[in-house]
């Protein structure tokens, strides 16, 4: 039997996390089944679940992609930019459209009752916290924000600007509003 490559395993990781995107988004995640993201992608169930045995792991591997992804944006906020926009800017999916928050609150719904989302949620936040902490580390090295007196707790407050923000888009929509708040809210957290 043939080996299979680390590159072809990355790969069909990365199509199984692109479609589970997609059918979280268009189903939700209780109605979205393995079968439907077997499907979207033209792969059996069980060639799905050799990557990922629940979807509560293709949950976990969905919020790692999107904070490298917030990553990539912020590192450009280092050097160059206005810090609490740019930081804003990595809600734009959410502004746009492209991603459903609906999704992440029925999540969060769920989690009530099944222990394997409330672990992989509280996994996720506690990753990106510790993303959010190194960050602004990072910025006050650089002399991009002013000396950060409590890290854990301005990393506490700018997660809950960031969720309330996308709470109020659900509820109000004003996405040009909710975006001006959020910026104006992160330049008082972090002494801009």
């Amino acid at each position: 039997m043939p080996r299979v490559v680390p590159e072809y395993k990355a790969q069909a990781r990365t199509r199984i996390v692109d479609a589970a995107r997609v059918v979280f988004h268009r189903k939700g995640f209780r109605r979205a089944t393995m079968d439907d993201i077997a499907t979207e992608i033209g792969v059996s169930k069980g060639a799905l679940y050799l990557y990922y045995p629940t979807k509560a792991n293709l949950l976990a591997a969905i919020q790692a992609r999107s904070r490298e992804d917030v990553l990539r944006k912020w590192e450009e906020l280092l050097n160059a930019g206005d810090v609490a926009e740019g930081m804003a800017n990595s809600l734009d999916q959410v502004f746009s459209g492209q991603v459903d928050p609906a999704v992440f609150h029925e999540l969060v719904a769920e989690s009530a009752s099944d222990p394997d989302i409330r672990k992989a949620l509280w996994e996720d936040r506690r990753d990106d916290a510790k993303l959010l902490r190194r960050f602004l580390q990072q910025l006050e090295k650089r002399g991009r924000i002013p000396k950060v007196r409590d890290p854990a707790t301005v990393t506490q407050i700018m997660l809950k600007l960031f969720e309330g923000t996308v709470l109020q888009m659900m509820l109000q929509g004003h996405e040009a509003e909710a975006r001006k708040n959020l910026v104006r809210e992160l330049r008082f957290v972090l002494g801009l």
